[in-house]
């Protein structure tokens, strides 16, 4: 089952938006030293994963300059095989949009718009 496993909030200013989130909503932003990442990506913590009423939180996420105008909240779905949910997208209607990246200590991720042209991110964690 692919889970929601990370998410990433794209900024015009990226001090400006960390303030608004740490302040708003309490969460630990911090300078990513994650290998490969931009100089101005910002690790998230929300606070520890809960489950309420049989519902779990998500508790990571990045921060980071908008790439695009317009540049939505992606949320990254964990997959066991990027190749193998790429050819199902494309066969239920959905597009596949950049090529795969392999970012070291991570895995691969991909981007798509499903059926009705939704971005969302797709995860393929690195095989240890």
């Amino acid at each position: 089952m692919g889970n929601i496993a990370y998410f990433e909030i794209p900024s015009d200013n990226v001090e400006r938006a960390r303030k608004f989130y740490s302040t708003v909503f309490g969460w630990d932003i911090k300078k990513s030293t994650m290998p490969g990442t931009p100089p101005d990506y910002f690790e998230i913590m929300t606070g520890a994963a809960q489950t309420r009423n049989n519902m779990s939180t998500l508790n990571s996420g990045g921060l980071s300059k908008r790439m695009q105008p317009k540049q939505p909240i992606t949320n990254y779905i964990e997959v066991d095989n990027i190749e193998e949910t790429l050819e199902k997208v494309k066969d239920l209607g959905g597009k596949h949009v950049a090529e795969i990246l392999t970012i070291p200590t991570v895995g691969r991720i991909a981007f798509i718009f499903d059926s009705e042209e939704n971005f969302i991110g797709i995860w393929e964690p690195e095989k240890k």
